[in-house]
């Protein structure tokens, strides 16, 4: 984003895109964690025939958390999917109309998600919610946290966007891409 910004606007910027890349790095590590994880039990099965118990359990959960620990930043990047039939056609600030309502759609859809999954978290805390059978169970109340907070997270991005789609379209090519002057 621009440099000539005033100071609390640069400021927020840079704060919000800083934890972006927190949450990016949190999940890089957790993917590699359960990569790691998968070898070991791949091995354990092959060479000494004890799989790692809970390995399955572990994946499935990681899968949603990984996933929402990727998103804001993946937003504030503007690493999503588009069509550009209307688009590449459209002016400078017909662009960032466009891309305020999208961010607009997307900023509401995650706050439905943070506000929908609350009652589910809090439950999940009350009985210390678990998920397996048998040997281990793995504790799900951590990722319904992180689904709620991520929500929220995410909508606060997007309103960030909004404002930047609004007031610095200029910001950004026609490929969504950053200008070089960031």
């Amino acid at each position: 984003m621009s440099s000539d910004l005033p100071a609390w606007e640069d400021k927020t910027e840079k704060i919000v895109e800083s934890f972006a890349k927190v949450l990016n790095i949190i999940s890089a590590v957790w993917i590699f964690s359960v990569a790691a994880l998968i070898l070991f039990d791949v091995v354990g099965r092959e060479v000494f025939l004890t799989p790692f118990h809970g390995t399955n359990e572990i994946v499935s959960n990681s899968v949603l958390a990984i996933l929402m620990l990727q998103l804001p930043l993946t937003i504030l990047n503007r690493s999503s999917l588009r069509t550009t039939i209307i688009y590449g056609k459209a002016s400078t600030m017909g662009k960032g109309i466009i891309d305020s309502v999208s961010y607009l759609l997307a900023g509401l859809l995650f706050l439905a998600i943070g506000i929908g999954s609350w009652p589910n978290m809090i439950e999940a805390w009350a009985i210390l919610e678990q998920e397996g059978s048998g040997i281990v169970e793995i504790p799900v109340y951590p990722i319904r946290t992180l689904v709620v907070f991520v929500g929220f997270v995410g909508a606060v991005v997007c309103s960030l966007l909004i404002y930047h789609s609004l007031t610095r379209p200029e910001d950004f090519d026609q490929d969504g891409d950053v200008e070089a002057g960031e």
